[in-house]
This record gives C-alpha cells, sequence and structure tokens, in this order.
C-alpha cells in the first residue's frame, strides 16, 4: 500500500496531466462543453422519476414533496453514476494502455487513480446541482419539524436544508475514492487473466445498482425482510450519508460512516497488493 502512495507522489505530475486530458477529453469537440456534466444527471432524473414514479407509481414514505423525492434521487444518481463509471473505465484500462505498460517503464498503478479523480471532479457538478436544488425549496419554507403518528409509530418529517454537515462531503469523497480505487485495482489486474471480466463488471453494475436504494426508498427493502441486502451493500451506506449532508443538513450516522471506512481500507489493501504483485506480468498479459 505504502509503495503505492510513494508512486504517485513520484509521479503527481504525471498524474495531474493524465488527470487533465481525460477532463479535456470529455467534452472535446461539444459546443456544450462541461454543460453536458450539468444536463447530463438532469436527462437521467426526468427519465427515471418517469419510470418510477408515473409508470411503475414508486412511491417514498408519507409526506415526502415530489421536491424531495426527487433531490433523492438525483443525489442518488449521481454518486452512483460516479462510481459505476469509474469501476467500468478502470477494468479495461490496462488493456487500453498497453502500449504505454509494453514499451516504457510506466507506473501504471496511475491509470486507476486519474479514472478516479477525474469522475469525483466531474461528480462534484452533479452535487453542486443538488445543493442547488435543496437551496431552491428549501428557501423561505418552514424549518419546523412535523411529527405523525402512523400504524401508532412516531414519524419525523424532515425539513430539506444545508448545514455544517457539508463540512464532511470532502471526507466522504476520499472514502469514496479510496473503495473505488481498490475495487479498480482489482479489478484493472483480473481482467488481464480473465477478460470476460469486463464484460460480466457490466452486468455487476447493473444488478448491483438496482439492488442499491437508488429509485426507491431503503423502507421498502426493511417491509420485504430483506435488511439484510442494505447491510452488506457499502454503496447503500455510502449514498445513505450523502443524503443526509447535502439533503437534509444532518450529520451522518457515525457508525455508518465508520463501517464505510474500514471496509473501504480493507478492499484498498487487498486490491492494491494484488495489483503490484500481478504488475510484473503486466506486460505478458497484454
Amino acid at each position: 500500500m505504502f509503495a503505492i502512495f510513494a508512486s504517485l507522489s513520484q509521479h503527481r505530475r504525471l498524474l495531474r496531466d493524465f488527470v487533465s486530458r481525460d477532463l479535456r477529453a470529455r467534452y472535446v469537440g461539444s459546443a456544450m462543453g462541461f454543460f453536458w456534466s450539468v444536463i447530463f444527471p438532469v436527462i437521467n432524473l426526468v427519465v427515471y422519476m418517469f419510470v418510477f414514479q408515473i409508470v411503475l407509481e414508486t412511491r417514498w414514505t408519507p409526506g415526502q414533496t415530489p421536491s424531495e423525492v426527487a433531490l433523492l434521487m438525483l443525489s442518488g444518481i449521481i454518486v452512483w453514476q460516479c462510481f459505476a463509471e469509474t469501476i467500468s473505465r478502470t477494468t479495461n484500462t490496462l488493456a487500453e494502455n498497453q502500449n504505454l505498460i509494453q514499451k516504457v517503464v510506466f507506473p501504471a498503478e496511475i491509470l486507476p487513480v486519474y479514472l478516479t479523480v477525474s469522475a469525483l471532479i466531474n461528480m462534484l457538478i452533479g452535487i453542486a446541482i443538488a445543493a442547488l436544488g435543496v437551496a431552491w425549496f428549501a428557501y423561505g419554507a418552514s424549518t419546523e419539524v412535523q411529527t405523525a403518528n402512523v400504524e401508532g409509530v412516531q414519524t419525523i418529517a424532515r425539513p430539506l436544508a444545508l448545514g455544517p454537515s457539508l463540512v464532511l462531503l470532502p471526507v466522504l469523497m476520499v472514502l469514496q475514492a479510496v473503495f473505488t480505487l481498490g475495487l479498480g485495482y482489482f479489478l484493472a489486474a483480473f481482467n488481464l487473466f480473465l477478460r470476460d471480466v469486463y464484460h460480466v463488471i457490466g452486468v455487476a453494475m447493473s444488478v448491483w445498482m438496482f439492488m442499491t436504494p437508488i429509485f426507491y426508498p431503503a423502507e421498502a427493502v426493511k417491509k420485504a425482510g430483506l435488511e439484510w441486502v442494505l447491510m452488506i451493500n457499502p454503496m447503500y451506506w455510502l449514498i445513505d450519508s450523502y443524503r443526509k449532508i447535502l439533503i437534509y443538513g444532518v450529520w451522518p450516522q457515525p457508525l455508518t460512516l465508520g463501517v464505510f471506512a474500514v471496509v473501504a481500507t480493507i478492499v484498498f489493501v487487498l486490491g492494491s497488493r494484488f495489483f503490484l504483485s500481478q504488475k510484473p506480468r503486466f506486460p505478458d498479459l497484454l
């Protein structure tokens, strides 16, 4: 693990150039440029809301307004797309850059890192949109918390708000990067042994997405008696923490954040060790 950090520090200028090149390449030749980073999550939000709220008539908890549901879905979409895009691109990054790895002494470990950093920078635009949406709908609204008894259980309707908990956003992004990098390192190396991994991961990410409460409430999973699905899903822990901070302005649960940090660290250590152990074989495998 320390070898990874040493290499990244040594090649930080090259890493910065790769990130800059990737961000420019996303929108080269596009008249709208970075505006696509703004409009793309909004388009996805409209499509998913049409499917899940109008066609399938999916409903979240009682008392939630359509704007609140829309913002919950938007925040989930933004975080998930960043994660899914990074995993998909990282899995095939060694195969796509085989000329660099075969012909020169190239630090292959920077490839998953620059893809992760680039995706996180792009995600920041979506997070800003979500925060502006919360500010828009929360402006002038009552901050009074309303309670109601539903089937004998007291429920609390949280108001939309931006609060001091926003200071934890960088922490969440760092933990997300660590978790994503760990998976990315493992999949990138393993894909050279079994090229079907790149195709399988596309299906796996679709399954994982629908197992994560992005377009439906977590309470629906619990009512179905499948709470264990949430308990073993790190992306649910992450997205739920983002939502608490971005949508409601509250602090995420320390236990959830702590467990995710431990899991992310373990995944990173195992993934990076596997990557480095197989690195001398990369030219032959390519």
